[in-house]
């Protein structure tokens, strides 16, 4: 068997979330086929779980300064392909293949294209995660096309469906989702499905996964959309992968985004998918595989492609019992036929082994060090253009801000010696009036 040394590298800003769960995912199967894995990323709790299954970690906040101290780490380090996640880590990883001469694979995750075309070249495969994020990087950057691969996310096999719940007149939903600013279509949806009357008029009970920057300005909405309701809300926070699976058996619908709708999916329940680009709905045998083609929500135009009330209409529907039952079946069978981690990861793994048995040329780093020190050198004086005039695009609002400050305390000035002038004024004129009165 081929043993392959990869190189992770993977830049993120939440401590957790989809694209952690991702990761975890692969290194846990990619140790288990025997292959060897160093995830270069932040420290923390992440770092931590790389490290409890058997992963190497290289730790770095990703400052050019400390980039340099991993680079000199990574080089000497007999890897066979760099498997990259994008932006920050993406450059790293990158400038690594390219000195090492060794391959080169990308996965997007997202409507993004990660500037693409500015190093297609360098890139030996492209992993996206949907059909329309595919659609997306190749009306980009056509040149990438023949490189590119189409692998969905899986699920983990701890997702799987329980016995049904017993019937009862309440029903339990439970929406999951990262509570940051990225996230805000998302919380901006589900406050849209608390604030529906049709949905108030409901006995649900809510339960929230998830937690971040967003957590306590959407809680007070949330709790203020329900006053007067029969509905409760529970925050259950940011839960492990260990303890979700629990948290969703316990719900009779979810609601959620990418490999959250999934995982609800898998459990057995129906499950309304909304991204962090777009509404998509209720997951139906009619409507999955467009669902799917988008990452269940990651491509779209977020409010403009939203109408107030779609998603209060799905939870509707989900109050007919039998449609429950139908669609918590049809769910779990669509999982393990199509989204099963076992079966993206044994894909990811063929093309690692495969991109190594090709190989890649060495670059002739002689032949391209003008070229690559030119780009070097625009990049620095641009960002120092760039930052000159934010300093003084600053400098002139502070000035402007005292400006304003300083006419708002001679009004203020202004104000109160016209209140002393009134004040005056109103007693002269009581005073004249008393004498006017006195005269008479």
């Amino acid at each position: 068997m081929l043993v392959v040394n990869i190189l992770l590298p993977v830049f993120f800003h939440s401590a957790m979330g989809g694209l952690h769960r991702h990761i975890l995912s692969s290194v846990k199967v990619l140790i288990r086929k025997g292959h060897e894995v160093t995830v270069v990323c932040k420290p923390g709790p992440f770092a931590e779980e790389i490290e409890a299954l058997g992963g190497q970690v290289i730790r770095t906040d990703y400052s050019n300064e400390d980039i340099k101290r991993v680079i000199d780490e990574v080089r000497t380090q007999p890897f066979d392909v760099v498997y990259a996640h994008p932006f920050d880590s993406r450059q790293l990883g990158i400038a690594v293949a390219e000195a090492n001469a060794i391959p080169f694979v990308l996965v997007i995750h997202g409507m993004y294209v990660d500037e693409i075309e500015q190093y297609h070249s360098s890139v030996t495969r492209v992993v996206a995660v949907s059909e329309q994020i595919a659609t997306h990087l190749t009306d980009h950057c056509p040149a990438v096309e023949s490189k590119l691969i189409v692998i969905p996310n899986g699920v983990d096999a701890a997702f799987i469906p329980m016995e049904a719940r017993p019937s009862s007149e309440r029903v339990t939903g439970l929406f999951t989702s990262r509570l940051d600013a990225d996230k805000l279509f998302i919380l901006d949806v589900f406050l849209d499905a608390l604030e529906d009357e049709r949905v108030q008029r409901l006995p649900i009970d809510w339960l929230i996964v998830g937690d971040g920057t967003q957590r306590e300005k959407y809680a007070s909405r949330y709790e203020e959309a329900l006053e007067g309701t029969d509905q409760t809300i529970k925050w259950l926070g940011w839960l492990d992968q260990s303890d979700l699976p629990d948290a969703m058996h316990r719900a009779d619908f979810v609601i959620g985004p990418g490999r959250s709708a999934l995982e609800g999916m898998a459990v057995g329940k129906p499950t309304i998918a909304v991204g962090s680009k777009s509404y998509q709905g209720l997951v139906t045998p009619s409507t999955w595989t467009d669902i799917a083609n988008t990452n269940f929500g990651g491509i779209g135009t977020k409010y403009d492609g939203y109408t107030s009330g779609q998603i209060g209409d799905a939870i509707l529907e989900l109050m007919d019992e039998a449609t429950r039952r139908d669609l918590a079946r049809f769910s779990s069978a669509l999982v393990d036929e199509h989204f099963r981690d076992e079966q993206s990861q044994q894909r990811l793994l063929d093309v690692l082994e495969q991109v190594v048995k090709e190989g890649t040329s060495e670059m002739d780093l002689i032949e391209r060090y003008p070229f690559i020190r030119y780009d070097q050198l625009h990049a620095r004086r641009s960002n120092r253009i760039c930052t000159w005039k934010l300093t003084d695009r600053e400098q002139r609002l502070e000035a402007m801000r005292d400006e304003l400050e300083g006419a708002k305390q001679i009004l203020e000035q202004l104000r109160s010696t016209n209140e002393e002038q009134s004040s005056e004024i109103n007693r002269l004129r009581i005073k004249l009036q008393r004498w006017s009165d006195e005269s008479k």
